[in-house]
């Protein structure tokens, strides 16, 4: 029985038949001769009538056109739009929340700045909003505040949307540990910037380090699994520079110590974290504390400053416990001091009243291919 080209059914058949062909093999040209007696085409009628009927793209983009594609990555990873496109909505939302992180980050980082936590607290806070109006504008998920009929509640002609946190909790819903620490992180953000935004609080910027490098690095991983790497903003940030720690042995405070000199109300917001679960507090998502850690390079070059990061379980128990109780830890360091054998076992009496002798002692089978020369290496007995 001849297929009916006009029955849909027919015509995927006929689709799947003619890409068969195509993946073995024949030319585009060739089937569609044969198929509708086409010779002018040159492929399109096949792509046109493949994709129609099943969805695929038989067609592979010129190298010009990949690379104006990259270009136009490049360009919306810096922020911008593509001259010529049209943005979506939440393309516009999701220029709006990188550009609120970055004010973010650039009010915490100045090193002049005297209204950092509120600053930060504020910009970041408005980043998440923004952030989470894109994922439910891509998604197709309601962001406006309706009305009790269903319509969008309009102020001076324009929709307005939820509050933060519920539109947080419809973005980035989820009961994995992450998730629900991530949500625990932003509304800590959203407690304090309507705690402190407006207030002149600088003893509260070392006591919310944790949350603040937490609460980056999730806003970070959110814009790469939601939106795409070229939206990424790691390209644009650095490590911040600092004297804190350097100069001051003294700085080195408990959070307890910090927190004792802020007004009560905001003193009891940093305690609501007693109230939250271990799994959420411990969860990386909801506070990351960063030590640097001071050391010599074994390579003898000396370094000014070399920070560690280390990965959660894997810290050190002595450090652990700092941590539990410190946010910031000094990071002094005394290099350049290298001693001969002579030299130790001299300074080691000079401390501890020992005597230290030192000797050569040659090693067994330390003696190199060829050469009756050993190898000679001190040992020091006290």
């Amino acid at each position: 029985m001849p297929l009916d080209l006009n029955a849909a059914a027919d015509s995927a058949e006929l689709a799947r038949t003619l890409h068969g062909r195509w993946q073995r093999g024949e030319k585009k040209s060739q089937l569609e001769i044969e198929t509708w007696d086409d010779a002018t085409s040159h492929g399109r009628h096949f792509d046109r009538f493949v994709s129609t009927h099943l969805g695929i793209s038989t067609t592979k983009p010129s190298k010009q056109t990949e690379n104006i594609a990259d270009l136009q990555r490049q360009i919306r990873g810096l922020g911008a739009i593509p001259l010529g496109s049209q943005p979506a909505e939440w393309e516009l939302q999701l220029r709006h929340a990188r550009e609120s992180c970055l004010a973010a980050l650039r009010s915490w980082n100045d090193p002049t700045g005297r209204f950092r936590a509120g600053a930060f607290a504020l910009m970041f806070v408005t980043a998440w909003n923004s952030l989470a109006i894109a994922v439910q504008q891509k998604t197709g998920g309601e962001w406006r505040k309706l009305s009790t009929d269903g319509t969008p509640t309009m102020h001076d002609g324009v929709e307005q949307s939820l509050d933060t946190k519920e539109l947080v909790a419809l973005a980035f819903a989820g009961d994995d540990p992450a998730k629900v620490a991530r949500r625990a992180n932003i509304r800590f953000w959203v407690d304090l910037r309507n705690s402190a935004a407006h207030r002149h609080l600088p003893e509260l910027d070392l006591t919310i380090i944790p949350q603040a490098q937490a609460g980056l690095v999730n806003f970070e991983s959110a814009l790469i699994g939601l939106f795409g790497a070229e939206y990424a903003l790691a390209d644009s940030l650095t490590v911040p520079l600092q004297l804190m720690g350097f100069r001051d042995p003294g700085i080195l405070a408990s959070r307890k110590t910090l927190q004792a000199g802020l007004p009560l109300d905001v003193q009891a917001l940093l305690n609501r974290e007693a109230e939250l679960s271990h799994e959420i507090v411990a969860n990386i998502a909801y506070q990351m504390r960063v030590a640097f850690v001071p050391v010599v390079p074994a390579s003898g070059r000396n370094a000014d400053a070399v920070a560690y990061f280390v990965k959660p379980g894997e810290v050190p128990t002595e450090l652990g416990e700092s941590l539990e109780k410190y946010v910031v830890m000094p990071k002094l360091w005394q290099g350049g001091i290298w001693f001969k054998a002579t030299d130790a076992a001299a300074e080691v009496q000079r401390r501890t009243g020992f005597q230290v002798y030192c000797h050569p002692t040659p090693f067994v089978g330390d003696t190199e291919a060829g050469s009756p020369t050993p190898h000679w290496r001190t040992r020091s007995h006290v």
